[in-house]
């Protein structure tokens, strides 16, 4: 089968967009699953128009801006490929893929990544929604939605054809599963709770910065985030009363694993997000994880892997101090967790799912 991507970006998963790093995992699998993959890229910082970066068992063929030459790029492309994967909303240029793709009479998928999550679709979204996503949603063949709840705020927006469920997944090769061995002192006072990924309003930090503050003086929480400036962490670092926040920049490759392994818990506190790759990554690392239920992890709560809590700041004060109480469960939750990516949430097994999703739609 003959699969093209369109994206915005250069398909680098050392980046904060969680998009690139699902097109690095997935079109390296799917083509070491015997597909043949193509991926148009669009990104300002492209050296040249059509410049060719070599990924991991694929390549990207990226330009600069929307032109003349791009477009040729697309309609030779959509005439070679069987099927059309296109990645995100709110943009024109994937608007216009879809209304090419139908003339050329090129089925095509659409993954909205989380987009239609009420917590991001504030007022003006929603006009462009009525006006003209709804339409380009529903003239997809199918939608890929990476949480089943996530098909169910799509629903309230528009009617789609069908959709194809998969949720996103890690590399196993760059976080080989190993026995994990959590030293806990259960007289421990003192902790550090860490967030690694993208520093926004929806990533609802600021309720886990007040949830650390409502603890005394009993316990002492450092908190560590790691992630790209942004003017949502500055208002984080003021606004904190008594919380020990330091903020570590973007954390990569190596840094990243050392990063994940130094902390007590991980937390990821979400008021819209499907299951984070981050908290995929932590989950491998062996790191015990507490994650908000709005962020579309509910359905995998029952393999024991992973804590919950609720995403207000006493919901996230009581989880953490759940955590804590039950120091003990540590390395059983961390080996549930690590059975869980290989089993699930993994590239190979998510382009094998995707890939089976496709042949029924052709």
């Amino acid at each position: 089968m003959k699969i093209l991507h369109f994206i915005i970006g250069k398909a680098n998963k050392n980046r904060p967009n969680g998009v690139n790093q699902v097109i690095a995992g997935l079109c390296k699998y799917s083509s070491l699953n015997g597909e043949e993959i193509r991926v148009i890229g669009l990104a300002s910082n492209a050296k040249d128009e059509g410049e060719i970066v070599s990924r991991d068992q694929f390549d990207v063929i990226v330009y600069s801006r929307w032109s003349f030459a791009l477009l040729k790029e697309i309609k030779e492309s959509l005439k070679w490929c069987d099927l059309l994967h296109i990645h995100g909303i709110y943009n024109w240029p994937n608007i216009i893929l879809g209304k090419l793709a139908k003339k050329y009479l090129v089925p095509y998928v659409l993954t909205i990544h989380d987009g239609l999550a009420p917590k991001r679709t504030k007022y003006r979204k929603k006009i462009f929604d009525f006006l003209i996503q709804k339409k380009h949603i529903e003239s997809a063949s199918a939608i890929h939605v990476l949480a089943l709840e996530e098909a169910t705020e799509i629903l309230e927006v528009c009617t789609p054809k069908s959709f194809i469920y998969s949720p996103n997944g890690i590399d196993l090769e760059d976080f080989p599963i190993d026995k994990i061995e959590i030293q806990n002192n259960l007289n421990n006072t003192s902790f550090i709770i860490g967030y690694l990924g993208r520093i926004s309003e929806e990533k609802n930090l600021l309720n886990l910065v007040k949830a650390i503050d409502l603890f005394d003086g009993d316990i002492d929480i450092k908190f560590k985030i790691a992630g790209p400036d942004s003017n949502y962490l500055n208002k984080i670092l003021s606004l904190s009363k008594k919380a020990n926040i330091e903020w570590v920049g973007p954390q990569y490759g190596n840094d990243k694993i050392e990063f994940i392994k130094s902390l007590d818990l991980f937390v990821h506190p979400s008021e819209a997000d499907v299951f984070s790759i981050a908290a995929m990554e932590v989950l491998a690392i062996g790191t015990p994880l507490m994650i908000s239920r709005a962020s579309k992890a509910s359905h995998f709560y029952n393999s024991r892997g992973f804590f919950m809590c609720e995403p207000s700041t006493f919901g996230i004060y009581y989880g953490i101090q759940g955590v804590l109480d039950k120091r003990g469960e540590w390395n059983n939750i961390a080996h549930n967790g690590q059975k869980l990516i290989f089993d699930t949430f993994n590239w190979n097994t998510a382009s094998k799912n995707l890939i089976s999703g496709y042949k029924k739609l052709l």
